[in-house]
């Protein structure tokens, strides 16, 4: 999957917008382009203000206009997202390092949100059965693991792969939704 890195502090502010994330995310969890105006009936904005920040996203290369369609008379505009992985620069301090870490808090937070939420439907639908058997829901996984030099990059590398092999969607998949944090744990590592 190609990738995108972010580097200028005007290309964050682009990106890390709320609603522009909050529309990057309906995007992504969509099986189906979206018009601006499905997109501001989600979202509860203005097909206007979707607009304006559809072409702020565009500009960054992470959503593309995938198609139109005339629609009584009106050409309407399909969007998708471009299923890039963006770099942000988390490795790289700079002046705009508090910004990208409550991005990454708040997708890591929202992943977590969605996953309650999920939770709560997925109970309230299967409350009689056993759900330790199913897998429907997904999965909350924390704890250590010991690797040799070089198995935390090859885990890694495995799960991007598995990640990018699996970004498009189409008709017959879900979008599950993940927030992965893999580091190494070694207290005297940089010492």
């Amino acid at each position: 999957m190609d990738k995108i890195k972010l580097s200028t502090k005007k290309e964050l502010e682009i990106y890390m917008n709320p609603v522009r994330q909050n529309l990057l995310r309906l995007l992504e969890r969509s099986k189906l382009p979206m018009t601006p105006k499905q997109l501001s009936e989600k979202l509860e904005i203005s097909p206007s203000s979707v607009q304006h920040h559809i072409k702020k996203l565009e500009s960054l290369g992470v959503i593309t206009l995938d198609h139109t369609e005339a629609i009584n008379g009106i050409t309407a505009r399909y969007y998708s997202p471009t299923y890039v992985n963006v770099q942000i620069g988390l490795d790289h301090p700079d002046d705009t390092q508090m910004q990208k870490e409550v991005l990454v808090q708040a997708q890591v937070a929202r992943t977590y949100e969605g996953f309650l939420t999920q939770k709560k439907k997925f109970i309230e639908h299967y409350y009689d059965e056993d759900l330790e058997s199913r897998w429907d829901l997904g999965d909350i996984l924390t704890g250590v693991i010991h690797l040799a030099p070089g198995e935390g990059e090859e885990l890694l590398k495995l799960i991007r792969d598995y990640l990018d092999a699996h970004a498009i969607p189409s008709g017959e998949k879900s979008p599950w939704e993940y927030a992965f944090i893999l580091y190494n744990a070694e207290e005297n590592l940089y010492e």
